[in-house]
């Protein structure tokens, strides 16, 4: 309602000083001798409340002449930041290194020389489409949010909408002719056994390189038109209780041990060592697990193999940890500001709710505990979910769970001698981040 204020009553004002506004009676191009309707004769039974007006639309002159000045203070100061950020590389390095790295092949990667051919030229298209529309990031990113922005701030939404985009690539569920290949793939544990990749360009050659010689240009063509959707929103991704998969696999891992008896041999013996964490394995181990957990579920109807394989590819799919920000700690004492917010968190200025679900026994005691999911939203990140960092607030949200008093359930509510819950934690960034 102000706004339409300015907009229809001050039309006529924009050229007046509002010092003068404040003072006289009439303003340009209103009748003569008429003052808001209101006589100049001595006929204005309502003049205090006529002058009451004319101020408060003086006043609504002058915030609106202050508001458009600092808009025009924040414009010229995003302007000189970007001319800052094109002269200067070195305040861009987290991002411009992170996406010249990201679709890179190791030179000693193991790949026959017809697929590093194939391969090569699908992530030369990638790099080259990346570059065309860097320009476009920078414009686009230095124009959001309100007041100064530091060259810091902006290089850390860049790194984040890099690295979240390369995490999108790698779970865009979008149905290719190619996802024949790997639902084959997925049935047998070949597909697994040499990934020592961690890269993401690397780990999916890697895992071509594993399928039949015939079949690795076809998964490349899927590869492509994944990567031919770089930067476009919106993109299909599984929704957030899928993305949770391996979440359920760990927790679901040491009942499982002892009678996995589809699980490779050594791979259940390992599962009962002391100390095994799914967390300190290999690429490989990750794989397997991943790829063996996705068969259960076709196997027991709760997803169709096309959604395994998804699932499978989401949990796959490149993570924060290790790529951004590596000096800030991600757990420990140092690891949360005061208030208890996560010290990446507000650095990458991630927000949104994480649902921890938990199984009660009739005792009232916690004996299982995970995320259920997980709705996070990331700077730099826009209309997609921050696949790549979402999970950085997991551990926070596990540990307030945990410290949320549980009730004896309901002996009707026991199910197997535990009943569940679910507690949403919502986190909010705090002021002056």
């Amino acid at each position: 309602m102000r706004m339409a204020l300015r907009l229809v009553a001050l039309a006529a004002l924009l050229h007046t000083p509002a010092a003068v506004l404040a003072q006289v009676g009439t303003f340009p191009g209103m009748e003569p001798g008429r003052v808001g309707g209101v006589s100049a004769e001595g006929e204005n039974p309502d003049k205090a409340a006529a002058d009451l007006k004319n101020k408060q639309m003086a006043q609504e002159l002058i915030d609106k002449q202050r508001d458009e000045a600092a808009l025009r203070t924040m414009v010229e100061q995003r302007a000189k930041l970007r001319e800052r950020l094109e002269r200067d590389a070195g305040l861009l390095q987290q991002p411009v290194e992170l996406l010249a790295g990201m679709f890179q092949l190791p030179a000693d990667l193991k790949l026959s020389p017809e697929h590093r051919s194939v391969a090569e030229e699908v992530l030369r298209q990638q790099r080259e489409r990346a570059q065309a529309g860097w320009a476009a990031w920078l414009n686009e990113e230095t124009a959001q949010g309100k007041g100064e922005l530091r060259a810091e701030v902006a290089a850390q939404r860049l790194s984040n909408r890099v690295l979240n985009e390369v995490a999108l690539w790698q779970a865009d569920t979008t149905p290719h002719p190619s996802d024949t290949i790997w639902i084959d793939a997925l049935k047998t544990p070949a597909i697994c056994q040499r990934l020592d990749q961690t890269r993401p360009a690397g780990q999916v050659a890697q895992l071509i390189e594993a399928l039949p010689a015939e079949q690795r240009d076809a998964a490349w063509q899927g590869e492509a038109a994944r990567l031919a959707r770089w930067g476009q929103v919106p993109r299909q991704v599984l929704p957030p209780p899928d993305r949770a998969f391996e979440d359920e696999l760990a927790v679901a891992l040491p009942k499982l041990a002892g009678n996995a008896s589809s699980l490779a041999p050594d791979m259940r013996n390992a599962l009962q060592a002391p100390g095994w964490t799914y967390a300190a394995q290999s690429p490989a181990a990750r794989c397997e697990l991943l790829r063996w957990w996705s068969q259960e579920q076709v196997r027991t109807r709760r997803m169709t193999a096309p959604r395994a394989l998804h699932a499978w590819r989401t949990a796959m799919a490149v993570r924060s940890t290790g790529y951004l920000l590596p000096d800030v700690p991600r757990s420990g004492p140092g690891a949360t500001d005061a208030n208890g917010f996560p010290l990446f968190a507000r650095r990458a200025e991630l927000a949104g709710t994480v649902v921890v679900e938990q199984d009660i026994d009739a005792a009232g005691k916690i004996v299982r505990s995970f995320v259920q999911r997980r709705e996070v939203t990331a700077a730099g990140v826009r209309g997609m979910p921050a696949l790549a960092l979402e999970r950085e607030l997991d551990a926070v949200s596990l540990s307030r769970a945990a410290s949320t008093p549980a009730a004896v359930p309901d002996s009707a509510q026991l199910r197997d001698g535990t009943a569940t819950r679910r507690i949403g934690i919502e986190w909010v960034l705090p002021e002056g981040r």
